[in-house]
């Protein structure tokens, strides 16, 4: 039966119908299968094909491609509602219509005695409870009517579509900037466990009857991914900006992530994904949020600890989900140091990413909870720093990974000598700090030396040194999860591009004359974003 015919069949008494197919079973359990001589000879499509009342539905399975599949011998347990309930639908829009059947049909025989704590899935993937009396919350007209593959349940009305997540997005045109980001991860992936092994080839291999599903790193990875929206068995809670609040939030970050690469397609290219998943990767929470204003702190899927959610959600209107909430938003607001511009931490006892001049010598220490400094300490460990020489001045280079193009108060935290030697009260330095970073424009190395006369350690207390108000950096060196996954590359052995250099800046009198020393025991680095 094709759509046009549709109209055709209305008009016809459902009570002809439900005269014919007989009363209710009382008794069922999930998945049980009646006797033979209380089952009609027909199929479940037979059966819904026989009533004009129901001729709407029937249509709409022809044209989702579905009715072969219910006339074979298979189990099929269908919700059908009526004509009158399906006036609204847009039979002449195939996704919508491909949706609505599916979202009525379930695998195996399922009774209104049902268990009602119990969740059917649906053939389109979809989880809804049933209750006797009503389905995902649609009033039944009549249940349990047996065919020869399945049963029949005659809905009020049909069953409300609620879109996951991800459907939401790729189906509403206007959140189409954030669905063609996501979409650029899109693949299909070699399943191996559903794949049939065929015979091995010449060097050993295995050869499958290849089956691929759908898959997108960006969700699904399995260290790095923000979590699969698509899934129905799930729960999250999802922030959607539409394309006007998708473009302000683009066009407010885009700024900090100038990158220098030799190809400027490629750099432009790298700082568009970067901009956007600074956008992305703070709008997912794994669990259903009814009531963000007073949810309280949350953490996002990619780790970020939200404090604000009042603010977050404000304006955002919520919408129920199949697999959770969703709150659709024209102006979106992330607090940037919370989500993608947040405080960085360098270590100085870190061995990676860290170098010493000739000449100098390093000493990890580690101090135990006694120390009166131990609480102090970040990690409960420093990094000294001393020459081989006496002549020599020492000096280390850190990497800074994750800086952006932005603007930062920089600090330098050290440690005293006493923490070891309660004799040495009177060693102290002054420090200077040189940071090395690309042109943006040339790639280029670029210095900028940041001295003073009170970047002075002491020998008796923890010395705290700001050694930058508000620097900026012209150039972002950050690495997006996306890089992360690929398994080519590798994060442990990636190099930062943007370093600081801490020496000790003692004239030889002062040397000389015992008044400053050139050692230093150095605790950490960091950077606070600071915003506009």
């Amino acid at each position: 039966m094709t759509i046009n015919n549709l109209n055709k069949f209305l008009g016809t008494s459902m009570l002809a119908m439900l005269s014919l197919m007989g009363g209710c079973a009382s008794d069922w359990n999930d998945h049980y299968s009646p006797q033979d001589s209380e089952k009609s000879d027909q199929t479940v499509l037979q059966l819904i094909k026989s009533n004009p009342d129901l001729s709407v539905f029937a249509g709409m399975i022809e044209a989702a491609g579905m009715a072969d599949m219910l006339n074979t011998t298979q189990t099929y347990t269908i919700w059908v509602p009526s004509n009158e309930a399906l006036s609204e639908v847009d039979l002449n829009d195939e996704e919508e219509v491909k949706r609505i059947v599916a979202n009525h049909i379930a695998r195996y025989n399922i009774s209104s005695s049902t268990n009602p704590e119990k969740y059917v899935r649906m053939y389109n993937g979809k989880m809804n409870r049933f209750n006797g009396n009503t389905f995902a919350g649609v009033e039944l007209i009549q249940s349990d009517i047996i065919a020869s593959n399945g049963v029949l349940h005659l809905l009020k009305e049909a069953i409300p579509y609620r879109y996951n997540l991800r459907e939401y997005i790729n189906t509403h045109p206007e959140y189409s900037l954030l669905a063609d980001f996501l979409s650029r991860y899109d693949e299909q992936k070699f399943d191996e466990e559903s794949s049939a092994p065929l015979d091995v080839d010449e060097n050993g291999n295995t050869v499958y009857d290849t089956v691929t599903v759908a898959y997108n790193r960006l969700f699904e990875h399995p260290v790095y991914g923000l979590g699969s929206i698509e899934a129905e068995d799930s729960v999250f809670t999802m922030l959607i900006p539409d394309n006007r609040a998708w473009q302000e939030a683009y066009d407010k970050i885009s700024p900090y992530f100038i990158v220098y690469n030799a190809d400027v397609v490629k750099a432009d290219s790298i700082r568009d994904v970067q901009t956007s998943l600074a956008i992305v990767s703070d709008l997912i929470f794994r669990s259903e949020i009814t009531e963000p204003q007073t949810a309280g702190p949350q953490t996002t899927t990619s780790g970020s600890l939200i404090t604000d959610m009042a603010a977050m959600f404000t304006g955002s209107i919520p919408e129920k989900a199949s697999n959770g909430m969703i709150y659709l938003t024209s102006s979106l607001y992330l607090d940037p140091t919370a989500t993608f511009n947040k405080p960085i931490n360098v270590e100085a006892e870190e061995t990676t990413g860290r170098e010493t001049t000739s000449r100098t010598a390093v000493y990890t220490r580690v101090i135990g909870t006694d120390n009166p400094f131990y609480n102090d300490l970040s990690g409960h460990s420093y990094l000294e720093v001393q020459s081989t020489t006496v002549s020599a001045s020492p000096g280390v280079t850190f990497r800074v990974p994750g800086v952006l193009s932005g603007k930062y108060d920089i600090y330098a935290t050290f440690v005293p000598a006493i923490v070891e030697d309660a004799s040495q009260s009177n060693d102290s330095t002054r420090l200077m700090f040189t940071f090395h970073y690309p042109d943006p424009a040339t790639g280029k190395n670029i210095q900028t030396v940041f001295e003073d006369e009170t970047f002075l350690t002491s020998g008796t207390q923890m010395t705290t040194i700001k050694v930058a108000d508000g620097f900026k950096f012209p150039v972002s060196d950050f690495t997006d999860r996306l890089w992360i996954m690929d398994p080519l590359n590798d994060y442990s052995n990636k190099l930062s591009t943007i370093t600081v250099d801490v020496e000790p800046n003692v004239g030889r009198d002062e040397f000389n004359n015992g008044i400053l020393t050139r050692r230093f025991r150095i605790d950490r680095i960091y950077l606070i974003p600071v915003t506009d």
